[in-house]
């Protein structure tokens, strides 16, 4: 047994040894050359920081310098989904330069900040989910003394980086884009639109004091002021629709009925408990019925974006100029209401501002997002008193 017990001993080192020196420099190279960078779970958290913030920070400039050629080396466009992630990016620069020609404004800058909430590695990709706050900044070009403008933005990204030659690009970025339904009537090809053939709207500049026409009305200051407040950081009193069929009607029943906003007691079919809105509450076609008919909303006018900010001996100003702080903006796609927004206030000429839900608006331009020849607005005040 002795003798047995020595040979399989010496067989065990033989294979040790043989093993070591097969392997061993193979397990070396990994640890000193490894696949994407170190081995903790904060450091790939960093990683995906600096990598993410240095992407959307050129794509920003990208808004401004109309450089579209630029955001080529920053997808994988090997794959199909890198390519549809760059075409986004594209379609998303030419809208937003041709909406803003046909107003008169010019963007002169673009932040983006982010918030990582997860990061996970696997093999050469990091799959991040993040949340990012996009700023907008312009002003009117026929304006003497610019004035600067901004809004914002809220975005929830599924962004997934891959290392290449020790590069990381965007394999692919899924994200509520609150200028969706613009995006069809572009392409991604990298030609900047031409603007000889865009026509510019004539949209009157009426500027407005917001302060002054919410004086003395303490439902609309609460209103407007949760609508500020719970724009990105929902309240948690209720249920996140985004993703289940969204929380833009959810969001503006909160701003009317919670304590903190409009403080407007339930009625009839609208009504929210523990959380859970009744249909009226949460369903946009339901809500927009309830404020007709139960008389807490009014009607202003129902058209396109050339109807309402068409200057006529009734609306010298156009329809819009109509709407105040804490009146209600609802948007109609074929005849069905597809989303509700708040109005918060104005910009420098005039021109009303939005908050919503799904995707989050912080005093965005009212029609920002909505170009297709099939939308209808429905600009309704709200009876608060």
């Amino acid at each position: 047994m002795k003798k047995k017990a020595r040979v399989i001993l010496i067989l065990g080192l033989i294979f040790c040894t043989i093993f070591q020196n097969i392997y061993t420099p193979k397990i070396n190279a990994v640890v000193k050359n490894p696949i994407i960078g170190p081995s903790k779970d904060k450091d790939y958290k960093e990683i995906a920081k600096t990598e993410i913030e240095k992407i959307y920070g050129l794509r920003s400039k990208a808004f401004t310098s109309l450089d579209l050629k630029s955001l080529v080396p920053l997808f994988d466009t090997s794959k199909n989904y890198g390519k549809w992630s760059l075409d986004h990016e594209i379609k998303r620069i030419k809208y937003l330069y041709e909406w803003g020609y046909k107003r008169n404004i010019k963007f002169t800058d673009v932040v983006s900040s982010i918030n990582l909430k997860k990061v996970k590695h696997s093999g050469n990709k990091l799959s991040v989910y993040l949340n990012e706050v996009l700023t907008f900044n312009y002003m009117y070009k026929s304006d003497p003394d610019p004035v600067n403008n901004s809004f914002s933005i809220g975005l929830r990204h599924n962004i997934v980086l891959i290392n290449k030659e020790d590069k990381w690009v965007v394999y692919n970025d899924w994200y509520t884009d609150c200028f969706e339904d613009a995006l069809d009537l572009y392409n991604g090809d990298l030609t900047v639109p031409d603007t000889s053939k865009l026509k510019a709207y004539n949209i009157a500049n009426s500027p407005k004091n917001a302060q002054e026409m919410l004086w003395g009305n303490d439902r609309r200051i609460r209103l407007v002021e949760y609508a500020d407040k719970y724009y990105h950081n929902y309240n948690k009193k209720y249920i996140d629709f985004t993703g289940i069929g969204g929380d833009c009607t959810n969001f503006a029943s909160q701003a009317l009925s919670d304590k903190e906003g409009a403080a407007l007691k339930f009625n009839g079919g609208w009504y929210c408990s523990k959380g859970h809105g009744s249909k009226a509450f949460v369903n946009t076609d339901a809500f927009k019925n309830y404020l007709i008919y139960s008389g807490r909303g009014r009607l202003i006018k129902v058209g396109t974006f050339e109807n309402l900010v068409k200057q006529t001996d009734y609306y010298p100003n156009g329809a819009i100029s109509k709407l105040i702080p804490g009146d209600l903006v609802a948007y109609d796609k074929k005849n069905n209401i597809d989303h509700f927004a708040i109005v918060t206030g104005f910009d420098s000429h005039g021109y009303p501002l939005i908050n919503s839900h799904t995707t989050d608006r912080y005093h965005v331009p009212w029609d920002l997002g909505w170009a297709n020849s099939n939308i209808k607005f429905h600009l309704i005040h709200t009876n608060l008193h």
